[in-house]
């Protein structure tokens, strides 16, 4: 970790640029750039049983919005319209949002103009759909909790929980549904606007504690730890067959989900970890401009 921390902060321009897009102050040591820079977007587990915090049906709608808004768009370019998202959907409220929508004062055009990109009103219809969801599932975070409840009853190892929540919730299948039967009054497990790794982004700003496997982790973890890879593909097969799964893309996901866990040192968090992975391979290693430099996290 000291070598990524290094890494990130080493050269004044880049170190500047992070500061700038996180509002952090570039006179403070590498380490406590690091530290704020995981602070900065707010995932890391609490102190609580595994790190989570109880949530209510806002606190669950503000991380499917913010999980949504950071879909195909970089966190930094998010940041600034971040406010205004969180006015028109009233504090991140669900009812109120649900309402506006049903009295037609609130548009997908709205919410898609707090989005920048080209997934702007999928995602704004996502963040829509999700308020309507959680208007008529009180304590949804409760259906969330025994479902993990169950896992480790039937001996899921920490690690693995995130990744097989979030497969559950963005990508279930047939045999999926009938291993795991849907909350009451639903027919699917499926959440709004996300696949597995978004779903797995929801659950982090939940604080729960685990990888998001996306494109900059996947790539350098594959030029990192083609051993540890190796080494997991079987256990992600497992877990993708107690799922009700063999989809490609989903056993790409709980691989490198698993590797993460396998990678991170004693001390750190999976979410930490993640997060310092990710702004190296978005500011520093950028694809195509790697370095030869292999970095083994301790």
């Amino acid at each position: 970790m000291k070598a990524i921390t290094y890494k990130l902060f080493a050269d004044e321009k880049i170190r500047h640029r992070i500061c700038r897009d996180y509002a952090l102050d570039p006179s403070l040591s590498h380490e406590q750039l690091a530290e704020a820079l995981v602070e900065a977007f707010g995932q890391n587990p609490g102190a609580g049983p595994d790190g989570r915090r109880e949530a209510t049906n806002q606190v669950v709608y503000r991380a499917a919005a913010l999980a949504l808004a950071s879909n195909s768009r970089s966190w930094a370019t998010f940041l600034p319209h971040e406010k205004s998202l969180a006015e028109l959907t009233f504090g991140y409220d669900p009812y109120r949002t649900a309402a506006a929508v049903r009295a037609e004062q609130l548009t997908i055009n709205d919410l898609a103009a707090c989005l920048p990109g080209q997934t702007a009103g999928k995602d704004a219809h996502a963040i829509i759909r999700w308020a309507e969801m959680l208007d008529s599932t009180p304590r949804y975070h409760e259906v969330l909790r025994r479902l993990d409840e169950r896992l480790r009853s039937e001996g899921m190892e920490s690690a693995a929980i995130v990744p097989a929540v979030a497969v559950i919730l963005g990508a279930p299948g047939g045999k999926t549904l009938k291993q795991f039967p849907p909350p009451e009054k639903s027919d699917t497990w499926k959440v709004h606007g996300m696949g597995p790794v978004l779903a797995s982004e929801f659950l982090r700003n939940l604080q729960w504690a685990g990888f998001k496997p996306d494109r900059h982790v996947i790539r350098l973890f594959t030029r990192w730890f083609p051993d540890v890879i190796e080494k997991e593909m079987p256990r992600a097969r497992a877990l993708g067959e107690r799922l009700g799964t063999r989809r490609k893309d989903v056993l790409e996901f709980l691989t490198f989900s698993l590797v993460g866990a396998a990678v991170t040192p004693e001390g750190k968090t999976f979410t930490e970890v993640d997060n310092l992975v990710w702004a190296l391979g978005a500011y520093t290693e950028k694809k195509g401009k790697e370095s030869s430099t292999v970095y083994r996290i301790d």
